[in-house]
């Protein structure tokens, strides 16, 4: 009979399914038309069990052209085909007609003959440059059999320049297969999965998942239910299969397979598939990779997957061993201790869905011109070019070996908590599906050490113009490893946030605590940089603040911290040499650790780093960091709750955001959206329309939020997203306020807590560098000034031995030959080297002293209690004091040269004042390292102008630190302050004003860049 005029036999072509009948039907008509009008290729796609081999054996029989070859992936495959080819096909369908076939040769060694030619890609990659050319000459017709696997590289080369047809049969029609081949739309047939069972030509699987325990019952079960039929047992090793070997080996007539079972004396173990297995006896069939491909067995209804296939390819491929119609038996696959083999199924039938009729196939073929485009753009590159110092490389994604040939710029990973279900095969192939459906050109590879890589080319649309297309290329790369304690590490080039997402079966990131356990690596750390996030009202305080400094852990003011969340930090690691062995940015929001100090990773090394954050993770050992133990942490609240406002934050974008709803557009700002709520929000205000309503739970995500109906969102006014905005909203919400001060940030509850109302450690705070503890502090006779029977006591032109004045004065033992530390007293260690000690005591007086070194200059001001005995940590003890050190403060920090103290005059008078019973000629106790006398009052002015001139010029240096002295004897106890500070709030409020105060004192010092040091009694 004549099909598109060509002849082939009546009971041939009606034997055949209605599948392949279409299939020959569109080839044919490809293959009457001349080179001359198409040059593209001609698509097949039939899914596993439809029967390709049938199809490809009548194509190359009844085309015209004279020398056919037909190429194959696998060995296997090829002498099975090359054996339906040569007339068994034939045979079995058209039994007893006489059909003229062409011969059939199984090698390419002779092209002389006319005839079909089957062979391998492997076999054309051996041969050379002159050998490839003829053979391109001599074939007038190719016909790819792609079955499941990926293109071959050596196409390009071999249709390249070649006069030829090009036929591809494929069992998956992926986009990034079929770029390569240059695909006609008018010439292609895709016969889905949907219309095989439609068409009873194929049967859904019905998926289960068990425990190991189950597998004998199961099986038994199905066997004994539908005789006559097989069961296949896919394992991914050697070592699994010799494990399910010894489990069912007494319970069924089983069959195993694998490569390394070659000397096995077993008589049913086989490194090989035996001939005739679909006749066999054996009930079970185990194996690895061994019947995926080139084994016809339709008895095999039941299909074992023991672990998690590593891609939707091999999946599709696996699965169709069972799929084919045999007795009406229902086909089932069976999964081990999970199912994401199912959702990978699913993924495959969307896709399948997906081009279920005419329309839906021309418009999937015309979207690889757009693939084509990135491959005619990768062709326009030279083969190598000189870049930089060296020669390069043209890239090639089906050439690319990620293990030798990637480069890592930067450790940068995620670390997020994985939610039940989660394989990181299935997250590996939703993230191939989501490259391939937004037009990229995307494969797929996975490593010996666990590491999956997705590899990408996408053309991206430049965002600057607005009524014009151009294309920019971009390679992207995601990397995935899977961890322990329910972790994955995701490193993606485009930074997408990919935690919470519910298809990948991803939670959220890994806790704050977790993520600063990388603090462990070194024997000590500083924080360099922090940014965070107010989880509570913010009126008169910024919404976010970000700090970068030195070393912020010296900051002792972290008090306000309470009312922010950490978001994120940049902090340095110190081996005991204090050698920098490490730094680490630390992305709280997204679970991100990224190594500032290494860089230029190879696969290999990225692998050992992730090994070693793998350790930490997994470790017990957690860091103390006063700067990060003080933001707010994440608390449990009742979900019933109200809630009082929201803020948004879209201050990122770089125009307003533009919505839709019920047709209308409307504009946000792109800054903080601060709406109040009440029954929920309104989005736009004035519009009921907009309005948005939130939910609360116990579980993550912990709010939801919903609207009555959909609204549309777009970065760009002309081109209108098709989510809900819901999402969108979800994620740019900075915070909502809920009653009882509590906050929700970033998926967590937080609630304002200051420092002291839980156990407050005060040695493992700042506070203890700024409160101390001196033993001369405390005594019966200890007087501020030495202040006796009514007269301020000078001996021998030097402070009374009983008073503080004393004690600081003693500094001026610097101006010594060789001070012993008992000459400097207890003062000289947090100012060494002094070269300037000046008493401005009495007056209007900016401090009781000044004390200077070439780095330091200091404020002191002193007060003595009479609390000799007991001194406690009342805030009164240092109120007077600290205030008066405070208001003092431009004294200390200002650049005006004219600013003298109040009572300069005094200064250059006796103290404590002219006329007193007793009296210290000189102020000036120190200068330039030497003591000082005048040898009159025009030389001690002078003296005078010279001290204060090095107060002046190091007052405005940014060279010389600055720091306020506040000592408080007989008056505060530091014991009694850090015993009551660990009773938390459960402490004297006296100690709590007095914490209080001093956090007050430290906010305003250090916005001045001062230091403050309090000095105590013990």
């Amino acid at each position: 009979m004549n099909i598109k005029g060509f002849s082939i036999n009546r009971n041939l072509w009606y034997d055949l399914r209605t599948c392949q009948q279409e299939s020959i039907k569109k080839a044919l008509s490809y293959l009457k038309k001349p080179l001359t009008e198409t040059d593209k290729s001609c698509l097949v796609s039939l899914p596993t069990g439809a029967g390709k081999s049938g199809v490809i054996s009548v194509i190359s029989h009844k085309s015209s052209q004279k020398k056919v070859l037909v190429l194959c992936h696998r060995r296997a495959v090829c002498d099975q085909l090359h054996s339906e080819i040569n007339g068994k096909f034939f045979s079995e369908r058209a039994e007893g007609s006489s059909i003229t076939l062409k011969h059939a040769f199984d090698d390419i060694n002779d092209l002389s003959k006319n005839g079909i030619y089957v062979s391998t890609f492997q076999k054309l990659q051996n041969l050379n440059s002159i050998e490839l050319e003829k053979l391109k000459k001599e074939i007038d017709l190719i016909i790819i059999d792609e079955g499941h696997s990926e293109p071959s590289p050596v196409w390009r080369t071999l249709v390249r320049g070649m006069n030829a047809h090009k036929i591809v049969i494929t069992a998956t029609p992926y986009r990034n297969d079929l770029f390569q081949f240059d695909v006609s739309a008018d010439f292609s047939y895709i016969y889905t999965f949907k219309k095989a069972l439609l068409d009873n030509v194929l049967k859904e699987p019905e998926f289960e998942s068990i425990k190991p325990q189950s597998l004998s019952n199961s099986i038994r079960s199905f066997l004994t239910k539908n005789p006559n039929t097989k069961c296949i047992i896919k394992c991914k090793n050697i070592s699994d299969i010799e494990s399910y070997y010894n489990q069912l080996n007494s319970d069924f007539n089983i069959l195993a397979i694998h490569d390394q079972l070659k000397q096995d004396p077993r008589s049913n173990v086989k490194s090989a598939v035996p001939a005739n297995l679909k006749n066999s006896q054996y009930e079970v069939i185990i194996h690895q990779r061994k019947l995926d491909e080139g084994v016809d067995i339709p008895q095999a209804k039941l299909l074992i997957l023991t672990y998690n296939v590593n891609s939707g390819r091999e999946l599709v491929q696996t699965i169709g061993r069972v799929v084919r119609i045999f007795s009406e038996v229902e086909p089932k696959v069976i999964e081990i201790n999970s199912n994401s083999n199912h959702q990978m199924w699913q993924n495959y039938r969307l896709f399948d869905a997906s081009l279920n009729s005419e329309s839906a196939v021309k418009k999937f073929i015309l979207s690889l011109d757009a693939n084509r485009l990135i491959e005619l753009y990768l062709e326009a590159f030279p083969d190598s070019s000189y870049y930089g110092n060296r020669f390069l490389r043209k890239f090639e994604l089906n050439e690319f070996d990620p293990e030798t040939s990637l480069n890592i710029p930067t450790a940068s990973v995620c670390f997020l908590n994985t939610t039940e279900g989660f394989s990181v095969e299935l997250l590996s192939d939703i993230l191939y599906w989501r490259c391939n459906n937004n037009g990229e050109l995307a494969k797929q590879f996975n490593t010996q050490f666990g590491i999956y890589i997705i590899v990408s080319i996408a053309f991206n649309r430049s965002k600057f113009l607005k009524e014009h297309f151009f294309f920019e290329p971009s390679l992207e790369i995601t990397i995935f490893k899977e961890l322990s304690n329910n972790i994955v590490a995701i490193y993606d080039s485009r930074g997408r946030r990919l935690s919470r997402d519910k298809e990948l079966k991803l939670g959220s990131a890994v806790p704050q605590e977790n993520l600063f356990k990388i603090l462990s690596l070194g024997e000590s750390s500083t924080t360099k940089e922090a940014s965070s996030k107010s989880v509570s009202s913010a009126r008169r305080r910024p919404d976010s603040i970000a700090i970068k400094g030195q070393n912020l852990d010296q900051m002792a003011d972290q008090q306000a911290n309470s009312s922010y969340r950490l978001s994120t930090a940049r902090l340095d690691t110190y081996d005991g040499m204090q050698t920098k062995s490490g730094s680490y940015y630390v992305g709280v929001d997204s679970g991100r650790i990224s190594d500032q100090k290494e860089n230029s990773f190879s696969l290999h090394e990225l692998n050992d780093w992730l090994e070693t954050m793998d350790t930490v993770l997994a470790g017990d050992l957690l860091v103390n960091n006063p700067l990060i133990d003080s933001y707010a942490k994440p608390v449990n609240v009742d979900t019933n709750i109200n809630i009082e406002s929201v803020i948004f934050d879209f201050s990122e974008f770089e125009s307003p955001i533009t919505i839709s709803i019920n047709g209308s557009s409307h504009t946000i700002d792109n800054d903080f959206l601060h709406r109040n709520y009440e029954n929920g929000f309104l989005l736009l205000s004035g519009i009921e329309e907009s309005r948005v309503v939130i939910e609360l739970h116990n579980e993550e995500p912990c709010l939801d939020m919903n609207t009555d109906q959909p609204i549309f969102y777009s970065l760009n006014e002309h081109d209108f997203k098709k989510e809900n905005i819901v999402e969108f909203l979800a994620e740019h919400l900075h915070k909502a306020l809920l009653e009882n001060g509590i906050g929700y940030s970033q998926d967590k509850f937080y609630q304002t807590k200051l420092p002291v109302e839980h156990s407050f450690n005060f040695d493992e705070s700042n506070l203890a560098n700024v409160v101390i503890g001196f033993p001369e502090l405390l005594g019966k006779n200890l007087d501020e000034k030495g202040y006796r029977d009514g007269v301020y006591q000078v001996v021998n032109q030097n402070f009374s031995t009983e008073s503080i004045f004393h004690l600081l004065d003693k500094i001026k033992a610097n101006g010594m030959g060789n001070p012993t530390r008992e000459d400097l007293g207890p003062f000289s260690p947090y100012i060494p080297n002094a070269d300037l000690v000046l008493n401005t005591d009495m007056g209007t007086e900016p401090a009781d002293f000044i004390l200077s070194s070439k780095s330091k200059l200091v404020y002191v001001h002193i007060k003595c209690g009479n609390s000799f005995s007991r001194p406690n940590s009342s805030a009164g003890a240092l109120a007077e004091v600290g205030s008066q050190a405070i208001k003092n403060m431009e004294m200390l920090v200002s650049g005006n040269e004219l600013l003298k103290p109040g009572n300069w005059n005094l200064l250059l008078s006796a103290w404590p004042t002219a006329g007193a019973e007793q009296l210290m000629h000189e102020r000036i106790r120190l200068i330039n390292g030497q003591p000082y006398t005048a040898s009159n009052s025009q030389d001690r002015q002078q003296k005078l102008n010279e001290a204060w001139e090095v107060v002046f010029q190091r007052r405005r240096s940014t060279a010389v630190r600055k720091e306020i002295w506040i000592v408080a004897a007989n008056s505060f106890s530091v014991r009694h302050f850090k015993s009551q500070l660990w009773l938390g709030k459960n402490a004297a409020s006296e100690t709590l004003q007095a914490y209080q105060l001093i956090n007050s004192w430290i906010s305003t010092a250090h916005s001045n860049d001062v230091e403050l040091k309090i000095f105590v009694a013990p």
